[in-house]
């Protein structure tokens, strides 16, 4: 299997983000903020902790943190980030080291993106949350 790129051509589903925040946020400002805080906290660990359970041969560990990874994304609207978890999801459960690794470095640099997006919109949330 080959690692996927994202499934557009923004790195959120902007739709899904809003929807978060109507359902979560509701008037709260902070509390968008503070969850996409959490995201943007411990995405990086997954996917470092993915990696580090690669290199130990630990498939079941790196399997586990990309679901994790990949229902966290996808509530953020963060859908190729997402479908690249699946991938290493799946990569990691039929033991396929060079795909998860391939999978791995997509999915870093996807993060990377939804990151920056993501960051623009918490910059927003707490201009609103000042006002």
């Amino acid at each position: 299997m080959n690692a996927v790129s994202s499934t557009g051509d923004t790195p959120i589903d902007y739709a899904i983000l809003h929807a978060l925040e109507e359902d979560m946020a509701g008037n709260d400002s902070e509390i968008m903020l503070e969850l996409i805080d959490i995201f943007l906290d411990d995405s990086p660990a997954r996917l470092d902790s993915i990696g580090q359970a690669m290199e130990e041969g630990d498939l079941r560990k790196a399997e586990i943190n990309a679901h994790s990874l990949k229902s966290s994304a996808a509530t953020f609207g963060a859908l190729g980030l997402s479908t690249l978890c699946q991938r290493m999801e799946l990569c990691a459960r039929t033991g396929q080291q060079k795909c998860l690794s391939e999978a791995l470095k997509a999915a870093r640099l996807e993060f990377a993106s939804a990151q920056v997006a993501l960051r623009e919109q918490r910059a927003k949330w707490a201009k609103a949350a000042i006002q």
